[in-house]
């Protein structure tokens, strides 16, 4: 049986990027559970592959369910600036995490339904029509710019929608 060296290095690039991508969803969930944790929120991250949340959450009126996306600055990033969730899974939060290249790492703790309305509507056409994008642009300005490191998740925050310019943090 040939094997060949093309055929070695598409399997090995194609396992260390399913590798790096589950080590990358890893890390935001613990850097999740961390940030709730300094909150005075007590958190647990559900099993691997849990269907539709990562964490549970202690609000003190009780748990609610908490899906966190990671992203990082990649040459993917580069031509797609999109936060990607799959409407069919519900929970109660969102956590949208962005690990520049240089620089502090960006968390947006969102409440799921706002992240819902306020994200694109898949199109008829949609190859997955399930899955929504928050865009990078939209993160970045008001009502969403306001739930930026929202650990101690607070609903309200998005409630003042003038146009001004978030600051950053």
């Amino acid at each position: 049986m040939k094997y060949s060296v093309k055929a070695h290095m598409m399997e090995k690039t194609s396992n260390s990027k399913k590798k790096s991508g589950k080590l990358l969803g890893d890390a935001g969930e613990h850097y999740a559970l961390s940030q709730f944790s300094f909150a005075g929120k007590y958190a647990a991250k559900m099993p691997d592959n849990w269907e539709a949340y990562d964490l549970a959450v202690e609000t003190g009126s009780g748990l609610v369910r908490v899906s966190v996306k990671t992203r990082s600055e990649s040459a993917g990033w580069a031509t797609s600036r999109w936060f990607n969730f799959d409407d069919r899974k519900d929970c109660d939060w969102i956590v949208l995490i962005f690990k520049p290249t240089n620089g502090a790492l960006r968390s947006w703790v969102i409440p799921y339904g706002l992240a819902k309305d306020l994200s694109n509507k898949p199109g008829p056409n949609r190859k997955n029509p399930s899955f929504r994008d928050l865009s990078w642009a939209k993160l970045n300005r008001k009502p969403l710019s306001a739930y930026e490191s929202n650990w101690a998740l607070d609903r309200e925050l998005g409630a003042d929608t003038d146009d001004e310019k978030p600051t950053q943090r």
